[in-house]
């Protein structure tokens, strides 16, 4: 057996394996995604609560009545010092980073009292002005507009200026008239959040882990078990039956037995596989047989096109006869064809052409062609007139006709001295008359019924004439009747308009650019059925 060419590629295990892990990959990461946000949104609510309260109830503490009389006179007094003792007891007890009461203006925010104590950084007394060398301007528009806006929002967070990530709260302390007086503000460190947040991702994203890794390890585990494994063994089998040679020996074919037992599509695929290595190899020695015979056909086929061009006279030259010139073609649509032409003398002084178009195509026409073309020979040289050659022949083709075939033909005997003509139609496509002059005529006289139609057919003479110079064409319906794409005929009047057009009074020219133009016309169309031409020429 040939060594099977194996082309690296991505097992199917591998595949399943990573889109698994992929997809348990994707899950945890949107669990712990919307754990976090969740989580986070969750403690943001609660610090924004804390804070908010808190900032409350540092305002309830504010003596809103002695305001204006502390800022007047920059002097404290027991009550302005509790408020202070108030604030720093809730900001150390409630971990805040500053809890505060200020008067914001356009210079800067004027300080009441703040939570933090003497000595620690960022301690100031009443009146003291924190202006833009200690405040962004932003914050200090903040503070006015959340003064002077009552839909100010009281709830910031920020994370991108020098106190670091805050969650800030206010309220606005108004006096009895609704007029703004200070404003009281808290600010919580988001530190621990950040921590609180870190710990908690830390701890889903392992139990999400451990989860995904222990339910999808059970998944995969049946997966091979119960697909992979019995596909690799299908795999593997088919593998073997296809890259085995069969020109080296058809005998080394086996009909696969694959033996998977899953009961499911894998065991039908299975069972399936092994009847159609038995169907291959059925198949295989019936084509074997078949094909033999096929090129044993067209090896016939081949000799029979052989002697049918053979029965066509292709020697257009006699060198001893000046009087007149001729050309012939014969294109058949299949390997062999029913049509026909043929010409020869029945005396020194009279030549005969006839062309002839035989029902159907293929083997069976190209045998009644045969017969049709040795009986008509055999008549006009007993030089019978063509009605009674026509007639006589009609009878012959008749007898023993089962198949039901019949042929059209035009049978012409010419006086090569007076150019007189006579000739015979059995329903065939009438011929041309080319004038020296570049005229066309069609030859116009007494049609009969196709021979081998009716055996008591009978047939009329014609008598024309033509004069030197002027050449009869003949032709079968394969030029008239092709077609094109849009499913148009080619036409007697197209085919007339052509031999008129063309400048050349040549015989052989004439057939070349008629056929030339005939296969333009078609284009992509096949050829429908056998193209013939004769054309003869009474010399000057």
């Amino acid at each position: 057996m040939k060594e099977p060419n194996r082309i690296r590629k991505i097992s199917l295990r591998t595949k399943f394996t990573s889109a698994s892990m992929i997809l348990a990959l994707v899950l945890c990461a949107a669990i712990i995604l919307v754990s976090y946000f969740s989580y986070r949104d969750s403690m943001f609510a609660r610090y924004e609560d804390n804070i908010t309260s808190l900032v409350n109830t540092a305002a309830e503490l504010v003596p809103v009545d002695k305001v204006n009389q502390y800022y007047e006179t920059l002097a404290t007094d027991a009550d302005y010092d509790l408020f202070v003792r108030q604030l720093q007891v809730i900001q150390e007890e409630n971990h805040l980073e500053y809890l505060y009461a200020y008067v914001p203006t356009k210079e800067g925010l004027h300080v009441f009292a703040q939570g933090t104590k003497p000595g620690e950084e960022g301690h100031f007394v009443l009146g003291d002005l924190l202006g833009t060398d200690y405040y962004p301007v932003e914050d200090i528009k903040s503070a006015n507009e959340l003064f002077t806006n009552p839909d100010a929002a009281k709830i910031y967070i920020t994370n991108d200026s020098e106190f670091g990530y805050l969650i800030s709260a206010f309220d606005v302390i108004r006096d009895a008239n609704g007029n703004p007086l200070l404003v009281v503000g808290a600010d919580m460190s988001m530190k621990v959040i950040n921590q609180t947040l870190s710990q908690y991702i830390m701890l889903v994203s392992a139990i999400a882990l451990l989860i995904f890794g222990f339910f999808i390890g059970i998944y995969l585990f049946f997966l091979n078990r119960s697909i992979i494994s019995p596909l690799q063994v299908i795999v593997d089998n088919a593998s073997d039956f296809v890259n085995t040679n069969v020109d080296e020996d058809l005998g080394q074919l086996v009909a696969l037995d694959i033996d998977v037992k899953t009961g499911d599509e894998i065991e039908i695929l299975a069972e399936a596989f092994n009847k159609m290595t038995s169907d291959i190899i059925r198949y295989i020695s019936e084509l074997t047989t078949v094909t033999s015979e096929r090129e044993r056909i067209e090896t016939e086929l081949r000799i029979a096109t052989l002697i049918q061009e053979g029965m066509l006279p292709h020697n257009f030259n006699f060198p001893d006869r000046n009087e007149f010139s001729i050309y012939a073609s014969m294109r058949a649509a299949k390997d062999v064809g029913g049509d026909f032409y043929d010409f020869f003398f029945v005396d020194d002084d009279n030549f005969c052409i006839v062309i002839g178009d035989v029902s159907g195509k293929g083997v069976p026409a190209a045998l009644f062609m045969a017969m049709s073309k040795a009986t008509v020979k055999d008549l006009v040289l007993r030089h019978l007139p063509v009605d009674e050659v026509m007639t006589e022949a009609n009878i012959s083709l008749c007898k023993n006709n089962e198949q039901g075939m019949f042929v059209t033909l035009f049978i012409a005997v010419i006086n090569l001295k007076s150019g007189a003509i006579q000739w015979c139609d059995a329903g065939h496509d009438p011929a041309v008359i080319w004038k020296k002059d570049g005229s066309v005529e069609m030859l116009t006289g007494k049609k009969g019924f196709v021979c081998a139609g009716i055996e008591t057919a009978k047939y009329s003479l014609n008598e024309s004439k033509i004069d030197k110079g002027d050449i009869i064409y003949l032709y079968t319906d394969g030029i008239t009747e092709a077609n094109n794409p849009a499913g148009e005929f080619y036409c007697e009047h197209r085919l007339t308009a052509l031999i008129a057009a063309n400048k050349e009074h040549d015989i052989k020219s004439l057939c070349g650019s008629i056929l030339e133009d005939v296969d333009k016309f078609a284009g992509i169309e096949p050829q429908f059925d056998d193209i013939t031409m004769l054309g003869f020429k009474l010399e000057e």
